[in-house]
């Protein structure tokens, strides 16, 4: 099987892996003479003469459609072919371990895999692309951290030919929305609930619904809206539990959800020295260029729905506030080379050279300390604040420059060398990137710690400070700064 060519010019080499709906393969384009990934999508031999050309003809429309889209954060389809009466799709290939094969992970990885997962789902929605099948094992995690999700709509074919004789769903039952658990037909507000499933499965180590070998039970108590408060999400918990509102209506777009998760993150401890508290999570929620859906309401009454139809009453005890007092380092060039986070890199913090903003000029320093009060609310409302529109710009990046450039102020658009084109150039190299760790330093400064992927496979940690200016209610970035970079 290893020397079968497909459609006269992919020869086959190493079987990936197979599920109900086919195989995968690694395999070599000799026209091209590039690796792919060929996914042969096998035809259910009970599907009748009419039934099976109609599933092949369906496959081969949906394989179309999907690759139609083009995302750093969506496995690419370069063809669609038949061979010897059997659909293959013709993707992109990446090394890579599945969602479904990392078993549980901390709370702040899972939030950074999921922005990048609805950065792509996102950009499908747009282009008008219901996914219909978001699952542990489409989310593909590579070898360098990137995240890309594939199988576009394929899984779902069977079951709409076929539902009628199996009775059992082709996609897989635990990650379906509740409306699709009741038969309507899948939409973007599915998408999300599908998302927000997989990312719980990651965090809490099973589905929101629980396990069971019955499909059929298991598909009543999604119907029925039950689910089972997450216990180890931590600062994620309100986003998912407001992925998983049973309500489709009440849940957020994609890009919603991109951003909210995008800004989930864990404050860094402060020294001892500082005398001051531990620092608690806080969950900067989407940012105020991005609405959230009308009379969203509080998470006690999300969880309340999401147990509606369950025979027991949860009860949600939620915090007031969350309080934290953050405290401003100096900004000055000494203070920081011999601080204890860059005394190691003193060499690399006076000009550092993978930022993709210059440091601001200046020639006064000073030492302020501010106080900082940050309350952390259930209601997923976008709170106008600097950190937030740090995690927004960063959701966008590096898939979606142009609106990431508007993020910036003009006075700070002005301050790059060569303008956009500069801009342009450094993004350009880069294939991936995520923020954490962002932390309000005064009314209108903010820390965050970025981890880039460059397409040269060069990695970079930085810890950046930015200043911020509102303008007609938004927050630009107005100035940056790097004040630690090494290689990752």
């Amino acid at each position: 099987m290893s020397e079968q060519i497909i459609a006269g010019r992919y020869r086959l080499a190493e079987r990936l892996g197979s599920g109900g709906m086919g195989v995968v393969w690694q395999a070599y384009d000799e026209r091209l003479h590039r690796k792919v990934a060929v996914k042969q999508v096998m035809v259910p031999a009970e599907l009748t003469s009419s039934q099976s050309e109609e599933m092949i003809r369906r496959t081969m429309r949906e394989g179309r459609i999907a690759a139609r889209l083009q995302h750093p954060q969506l496995i690419t389809v370069f063809d669609v072919v038949q061979d010897g009466g059997q659909p293959y799709l013709i993707m992109e290939y990446l090394p890579s371990t599945s969602l479904s094969g990392l078993g549980t992970l901390p709370p702040d990885e899972v939030a950074r895999i999921g922005a990048e997962v609805a950065a792509g789902l996102a950009a499908a929605h747009e282009a008008g692309v219901v996914h219909r099948d978001v699952k542990p094992a489409n989310v593909l995690v590579g070898e360098d951290s990137t995240v890309k999700i594939t199988d576009f709509g394929i899984a779902r074919v069977t079951e709409d030919i076929a539902g009628t004789l199996t009775s059992t769903f082709a996609g897989t039952p635990a990650y379906l929305a509740p409306e699709v658990a009741k038969g309507n037909p899948a939409t973007y507000a599915s998408d999300v609930y599908s998302l927000g499933a997989t990312l719980y499965t990651a965090v809490e180590g099973e589905p929101p619904s629980g396990k069971d070998t019955n499909p059929m039970a298991q598909l009543y108590r999604i119907a029925s809206g039950v689910i089972a408060p997450p216990t180890k999400a931590g600062p994620l918990t309100d986003v998912l539990m407001w992925l998983l509102n049973p309500d489709p209506a009440q849940r957020p777009t994609m890009v919603q959800a991109r951003d909210a998760l995008a800004g989930v993150t864990y404050e860094t401890p402060m020294p001892v020295a500082a005398q001051a508290p531990q620092p608690v999570a806080v969950i900067p929620m989407p940012t105020a260029a991005v609405p959230p859906p009308a009379a969203a309401p509080p998470a006690e009454n999300r969880r309340g729905r999401a147990v509606l139809f369950a025979a027991v009453l949860v009860v949600v005890a939620v915090a007031a506030a969350l309080v934290t007092t953050l405290v401003n380092r100096d900004d000055s060039p000494s203070n920081a080379a011999s601080s204890p986070e860059t005394s190691s890199t003193a060499a690399s913090t006076t000009e550092p050279t993978t930022s993709d903003e210059p440091a601001p000029t200046t020639t006064t320093t000073t030492t302020t300390t501010t106080t900082t009060t940050t309350t952390t609310t259930t209601t997923p409302q976008p709170p106008a604040d600097p950190g937030a529109a740090i995690a927004a710009y960063y959701a966008m990046m590096p898939g979606n420059r142009a609106e990431a450039w508007n993020r910036l102020s003009p006075a700070y658009q002005q301050s790059r060398r060569d303008g956009r084109q500069s801009y342009e150039n450094y993004w350009n190299g880069v294939s991936s990137v995520s923020v954490s760790e962002i932390t309000a330093t005064g009314p209108a400064t903010v820390e965050a710690t970025l981890f880039y992927n460059f397409k040269d496979g060069r990695r970079f940690r930085e810890r950046h400070r930015y200043t911020l200016v509102q303008q007609n209610g938004t927050w630009l970035i107005d100035t940056s700064k790097v004040l630690t970079s090494n290689p990752a």
